[in-house]
C-alpha cells in the first residue's frame, strides 16, 4: 500500500478559523428593521409545520446536495464487491460548487444553489475540503486494488475494515465521508440555521413578498436546515442530518418535541407579531440544537470506546465526534466557549490513531459537564 503524503485535513481548522461573524453571507434575505409587536396577541399554534405560506427550498436543496456528495464517497465503503468503486476528485469538486451538472436528483444542478459559496467566509475549510477530494480519489484507487483487505494505518491512507463496516480514511485515520458530511453540516446547515435564528429580529416582518414576510421566510429556512418532516416527531420518516441525530438521542434528553414545539411556536409568533414569544422560541431552538449535538458526540465517544479494538468502527466514531466538536464554533449564539472547543479538539490530537480511551473519557466528561448531560443514558 503506497503511503499518501497529506497534512491533517480536518484538524487544521483552529477555533479562530471556524469562528464566523454574523455579518457573513446568508442564504436568501437581507436583514431589515425590527417591527414592534402589539401587546398581548392571542393566536393558536399548529401541531405541524404546515403554514400556508411556508418556504424553505434553499435549505432543503443544500441538504439534498450534501446527501449526494456523501453518498458518492460512501460508495467506496465496501468489501463485498470484486472491484471497489473509485472516486473522481473533479466530480466531488464540481458537486461542491454545483458545476458541470453532476447531481442526479432532479432540479439540483439547475437550482443555482451551491455549497461552496456558503463556506466562502471560511477559506481554510474550502481548501481542506477540496484537498481531501484529491486525496480521497487517490486513496480510493489504491484501496480498490485489494477491496477486501485493510490497507490503512497511521501515516498511510487507505481502507479500514471491521465486521460491521469498511471506511476510507486519510493518513491520520479521518474518514473522508465524515470530513465532508460533518464539515458542511457545521459550516452550512448549522451555521445558516443558527445565524438566521440569532438575527431573526432584524428581518422585515411587515412587507409581503410572494405571500410571506422576510422574517417568516428566514425562520422557515432555519427549520428546513433541521432536516425533519412537517409532522415531526409523530412522523420520523426521511429524517436528514441534524434531524436524524436529534431523534437518535431523543429518548435520553427529549430533544424531538422540544425542537419541534419551539419551531412551531416561533413561526406562529412571527406571523402574529409576538416578538417576545418568537425570541423565547428562538433561544430554545438554538440551545437545544447545541445540546443534542453534544449528546450525540458523547454517544459516538462511547461507541469508539466499546469498539476500540475494531479499527473501522473506532475511527468512524472518532471522525463523527471531531466533526461535532468543530461544528460548535459555527453557532454565533453558542453557550460552549472557544476555550472549551479548543480543549475538546486537543483530545483528538492531530492523528486519530493516537486517541486513547482516556482522551475519549475526557471528551465525554467535558461535554457532560458543559451541557448537563448524563453519559449513562446516551
Amino acid at each position: 500500500m503506497k503511503s499518501i503524503s497529506t497534512k491533517s485535513l480536518f484538524f487544521a481548522l483552529p477555533v479562530a478559523a471556524l469562528l464566523v461573524a454574523t455579518s457573513c453571507k446568508k442564504d436568501t434575505i437581507e436583514p431589515q428593521d425590527e417591527t414592534p409587536a402589539p401587546s398581548g396577541p392571542s393566536y393558536s399554534i399548529p401541531t405541524t409545520y404546515n403554514f400556508s405560506n411556508v418556504s424553505y427550498t434553499t435549505s432543503t436543496t443544500h441538504i439534498a446536495m450534501l446527501a449526494e456528495m456523501t453518498g458518492y464517497i460512501r460508495s467506496t465503503h465496501t468489501t463485498t464487491q470484486t472491484t471497489q468503486p473509485t472516486l473522481n476528485a473533479q466530480k466531488l469538486k464540481d458537486m461542491y460548487a454545483n458545476a458541470a451538472s453532476q447531481f442526479t436528483t432532479t432540479g439540483l444542478s439547475a437550482s443555482g444553489i451551491q455549497l461552496k459559496d456558503q463556506t466562502s467566509n471560511v477559506a481554510s475549510l474550502q481548501t481542506i475540503l477540496e484537498a481531501s477530494y484529491d486525496d480521497a480519489a487517490t486513496t480510493s484507487t489504491f484501496a480498490a486494488a485489494t477491496p477486501t483487505t485493510q490497507s490503512a494505518s497511521s501515516g498511510v491512507a487507505g481502507k479500514l475494515i471491521s465486521p460491521s463496516r469498511a471506511i476510507l480514511v486519510d493518513a491520520n485515520g479521518l474518514e473522508y465521508k465524515e470530513l465532508t458530511e460533518k464539515g458542511l453540516m457545521g459550516a452550512v446547515l448549522y451555521y445558516q440555521a443558527t445565524t438566521i435564528l440569532t438575527n431573526i429580529a432584524t428581518y422585515d416582518n411587515t412587507t409581503l413578498v410572494g405571500g410571506t414576510t422576510a422574517q417568516e421566510k428566514a425562520w422557515d429556512e432555519a427549520f428546513g436546515y433541521f432536516g425533519v418532516p412537517i409532522d415531526f416527531p409523530t412522523n420520523l420518516t426521511g429524517l436528514k442530518n441534524w434531524g436524524s441525530y436529534c431523534n437518535s438521542v431523543n429518548t435520553a434528553i427529549g430533544s424531538n418535541a422540544t425542537m419541534m414545539n419551539a419551531f412551531l411556536k416561533g413561526r406562529a409568533a412571527i406571523t402574529n407579531k409576538d416578538n417576545t414569544a418568537r425570541d423565547e422560541a428562538r433561544t430554545t431552538v438554538i440551545n437545544t440544537w447545541e445540546r443534542f449535538a453534544a449528546a450525540k458526540c458523547i454517544a459516538y465517544m462511547k461507541g469508539a470506546k466499546s469498539n476500540f479494538a475494531q479499527d473501522a468502527d473506532r475511527h468512524h466514531n472518532l471522525s463523527e465526534g471531531i466533526g461535532f466538536i468543530n461544528a460548535f464554533a459555527y453557532n454565533p449564539s453558542k453557550t460552549i466557549t472557544n476555550a472549551q472547543i479548543a480543549q475538546l479538539q486537543g483530545y483528538f490530537s492531530t492523528n486519530l490513531y493516537n486517541v486513547t480511551v482516556a482522551d475519549m473519557d475526557n471528551v465525554i466528561s467535558t461535554l457532560a459537564t458543559i451541557f448537563n448531560l448524563d453519559p449513562a443514558t446516551l
